[in-house]
């Protein structure tokens, strides 16, 4: 059967066995977004009520809030199906739905870490004010007048403040949006203490992430399929998470993909979302059909010339525990002097790779957090920080290296902020 008609037939087919929780922390997420709409609705509406706007401001603000609030359940109901929507329906549909949702979300987390921040304050002077010793004596109606006044001009300050930061997300957004698919091509030379002569300026290129979607489509990951053909390399790595969650996603990945050639392989390894599907083994036997070989806790020995090279590869692993017994019994056998390079999807195990004189680790995962507040020196402030502190670049322990993609596709919403899609080109050199 062709890729394109299983493509359309797993679409199309009904989903037996889901996994409950699964859908369960889809409608949770529905209903947190609901309810961050409802909140900003809520205190608009009474703004505009304080301030005997027109009724059609309100009218107006039902409106946009419906708008963005009622396609959510939809969305949650007719998910399998999302994949074969036009392209003209998700680019002026689900885009600025996503953008939408995504710029509240933040703008909730702001506020709720504003009103955190004031909390100690405002427990002090409550306690200060009701176990203490101050006494208030309220002589007269305007004395109470008095006590109860606000500061209106720092109502408006905060205010407008809220208006400049929730125009400024939305714009944010929008370009993340926009630019979400604007890959760069990064070039870096990487150390290795034992490389054979035969092995100097060998080298890798290595794209991650690929999160095949509606927001990764096959002619999108076509055009990547092609720009890491153009680099030239004498190997291809791709560390896992081919699709999103589904596993019909795997089909237009595998046809865009196929066309991956180098003179010594074209190697991959699973991601968790990969695993997501719950049917990984379709996944993992697509891949595997386009031409990419998976490394499944396995290792190769890769041959320039007298000289070899391993290159070892192990599924995505979940805890600290499970990934040294994977490390070990993939390494079970090899010579320590000879180079090791370790396809692993999550950069979380660095620590146990160089303490196996693993060389070399090609890791993605966190798509270099995705959404960038800041960096600082190669520091970056994102949430995937708060995960590892691996998170884009080449990272050092002795002389055990670790390259973390950015990766080219996104996860949850198609944004990304300070932090564009990569795909690298890494030539190997002696130490």
């Amino acid at each position: 059967m062709p890729a394109r008609v299983k493509y359309v037939y797993h679409l199309l087919k009904p989903k037996m066995g889901s996994s409950n929780l699964f859908y369960a922390i889809q409608i949770a997420v529905i209903g947190l977004l609901c309810g961050i709409q409802l909140f900003f609705y809520r205190n608009v509406s009474r703004y505009f009520t304080n301030r005997n706007k027109p009724k059609w401001y309100i009218r107006c603000l039902q409106v946009v809030l419906l708008t963005f609030t009622l396609p959510l359940p939809l969305l949650v109901i007719w998910h399998p199906q999302l994949a074969i929507l036009p392209r003209l329906l998700v680019n002026v549909g689900i885009y600025p739905l996503c953008v939408w949702h995504f710029s509240f979300v933040f703008l909730f987390i702001v506020v709720v870490a504003g009103k955190l921040l004031k909390l100690p304050i405002v427990s002090i002077v409550w306690i200060t004010t009701k176990f203490g010793r101050i006494e208030r004596r309220i002589d007269s109606p305007q004395q109470r007048t008095t006590g109860l006044r606000f500061d209106p001009q720092r109502r408006a300050f905060v205010r407008q403040s809220l208006t400049v930061l929730a125009g400024a997300t939305l714009a944010s957004a929008t370009y993340g949006a926009f630019r979400h698919d604007r890959y760069e091509i990064t070039e870096i030379s990487i150390p290795i203490a034992n490389l054979p002569d035969e092995f100097r300026g060998f080298s890798i290129a290595l794209i991650s992430d690929i999160h095949s979607s509606i927001f990764m489509v096959k002619e999108q990951m076509k055009q990547y399929a092609d720009v890491v053909n153009s680099l030239g390399a004498d190997l291809i790595a791709v560390p896992g998470d081919f699709v999103n969650s589904m596993v019909e996603e795997v089909y237009p990945f595998a046809e865009a993909f196929s066309t991956l050639k180098a003179p010594h392989g074209v190697y991959g390894v699973l991601g968790n979302h990969d695993y997501y599907t719950r049917q990984v083994e379709i996944v993992a036997r697509e891949v595997n059909n386009c031409g990419i070989t998976l490394l499944r806790n396995e290792r190769v020995v890769i041959k320039k010339g007298k000289s070899t090279m391993y290159l070892l590869g192990i599924d995505d692993v979940g805890t600290n525990a499970r990934a040294s017994q994977l490390f070990d019994q993939t390494l079970n056998g090899t010579d320590s002097e000879v180079a090791k390079v370790l396809l692993c999807h999550r950069p979380y195990y660095f620590d146990q790779a160089a303490n196996r004189r693993i060389d070399l680790t090609l890791s993605g995962h966190t798509h270099g957090g995705q959404v960038v507040f800041a960096k600082i020196g190669r520091g970056v402030i994102a949430p995937a920080r708060i995960a590892s502190p691996y998170v884009a670049g080449l990272y050092s322990i002795g002389s055990s290296h670790m390259y973390v993609s950015r990766g080219v596709g996104t996860v949850g919403v198609p944004i990304r902020i300070n932090c564009p899609p990569e795909v690298t080109r890494i030539t190997l050199t002696r130490a």
